[in-house]
Parts: structure tokens; C-alpha cells; sequence
């Protein structure tokens, strides 16, 4: 079984092997279609190709406050549309829903609030992606993020609001989206987690992640690394990342 990818603000190894422990026993079920419940990864050649699906909805939902800024929906529109071949067109919902209700959750609850609210699932010729916007803390501290299902992944956003655009911070959009896009990154099997490598360039210590201290899929660009860049320029994927998508059915 492949393990849920976590990633943190705080660049620490014993947190990151922490998490790598913690997450290898999460168990996925609930009332969910056989396709939406699978390993991280697992999707990443239905997403990209158009072989099986032609069209891909993203389904974002938010507790309140938890509202993504503008721009970084425009940011993952454009990051779609240039990586993935969807031909039928990519449309992107959002709908504000409950609070999760807890201040600090875990896996488990993730996963039973997406069963309970989750609304778009894979069917016919369309793919989904499910992204949530948690208002709560994860249980491991300082954890932005979570890619936790083949179709879905979840943001903590008191955490990420908490560490963006105040003073000497990087900007709401710059750590919206950096956070965002890695975690798609993910679903889309990067790196060497469901899209193989064309040239290796796996992070050893840090599975799934890129050794390029540059590219998106590096593992310390959504902690303090990502942080640290005022300049406010989104990370982008390296030529070797986008490679194994391009081999992998995308563009």
C-alpha cells in the first residue's frame, strides 16, 4: 500500500519521518465509488490522459473563513490546464460547507467529512478532484497539507493562514497555491508515486518528492523554504517532473 503523502511548514526531519510513520496506518473506506477510493497516485494516468476520461471537475469546498484568495483558483485553473489532457474542458466548483467542528482533526476525520459532503465523483467520461479547506489544525504539528485519497486532498487553512501574508511573510496566494499545486502534484504520481520517472530524480530521504531544491515537488517548498521567498513566485514544476507527466499521458 502507498502511503498518504503529508507535508509541514517547518523543515524537520523528525516530524517528516513522523508523519511517514503515522500515515502508513490510515485505512481508506467509506460510501464513496470504487474509483475515488484508492491510494494517492493511483489516478495520476486517468488525470492526465484523455484515454479513459475527457473531462475532470474539481469539486473545492470550504468551511467558513476558509475561502481560497481568487487568484490562486486561477492559478490552479491555469496549472491544470497546461499539465493535463482534457479535451471535454476542466471546470472548477466551489461551495462554502460546515465546519469540520473540531479544532484539531485527524485522517479519519478528514475522510468521514468527505464522505459526509463530498458531492462530485468520477462517472461516464468525467474524473473529479476533491480539495477541502479545513478550519482546524492537523494532528501532527505544523502540517499544511494532506493528498489522502487517488481523487482528494485537504488544506488546513487556520495553519496556512497563520503563516502568510503578514509581515515578513510570504503572501496568502503565494502559500495557497504552492501548497495547492504540490498537493496536485501529487495525485498526479509525482514523483515516482503512480507516474514513473523518465530520469531519476527521487528524493531518498523524502519519498515522492523531487531532489531539485527549485521545483514545486521539492519537499521543503511548502515549509519554511516556501515561507522564506518573499519575492511571492510560485514554485514551478523542473523539466524532469513535467517529463514524467508528459510520459504519463499528459502535456
Amino acid at each position: 500500500m502507498r502511503k498518504p503523502v503529508v507535508f509541514l511548514f517547518i523543515i524537520s526531519v523528525l516530524l517528516i519521518q513522523s508523519c511517514k510513520k503515522e500515515a502508513s496506518t490510515v485505512v481508506l473506506s467509506g460510501p464513496v465509488g470504487i474509483n475515488d477510493n484508492r491510494n494517492v497516485g493511483a489516478s495520476a494516468a486517468e488525470l492526465l490522459a484523455s484515454d479513459n476520461y475527457t473531462s475532470l471537475t474539481v469539486e473545492v469546498q470550504y468551511s467558513p473563513g476558509m475561502q481560497l484568495q481568487e487568484q490562486t483558483f486561477t492559478n490552479l485553473q491555469s496549472f491544470l490546464e497546461q499539465r493535463l489532457n482534457k479535451p471535454g474542458g476542466i471546470t472548477l466548483q466551489r461551495k462554502q460547507v460546515a465546519s469540520i467542528g473540531k479544532p484539531v482533526v485527524s485522517i479519519a476525520d478528514i475522510t468521514s467529512f468527505t464522505d459526509q459532503n463530498r458531492t462530485a465523483y468520477t462517472d461516464g467520461n468525467r474524473i473529479t478532484v476533491y480539495v477541502y479547506i479545513a478550519d482546524a489544525n492537523f494532528d501532527k504539528d505544523n502540517v499544511v497539507g494532506v493528498a489522502y485519497r487517488n481523487t482528494a486532498i485537504c488544506l488546513f487553512g487556520k495553519t496556512i493562514q497563520s503563516n502568510s501574508g503578514g509581515i515578513n511573510q510570504a503572501s496568502r496566494v503565494k502559500v495557497e497555491s504552492g501548497v495547492l499545486l504540490h498537493e496536485i502534484g501529487h495525485l498526479l504520481g509525482l514523483v515516482n508515486n503512480g507516474t514513473g520517472m523518465v530520469t531519476p530524480h527521487e528524493d531518498g530521504d523524502n519519498r515522492a518528492h523531487c531532489t531539485n531544491t527549485n521545483c514545486l515537488m521539492y519537499y521543503t517548498i511548502e515549509t519554511t523554504g516556501l515561507m522564506n521567498m518573499l519575492n511571492n513566485a510560485i514554485p514551478q514544476l523542473d523539466a524532469n517532473c513535467i517529463n514524467d507527466l508528459r510520459a504519463n499521458g499528459g502535456k
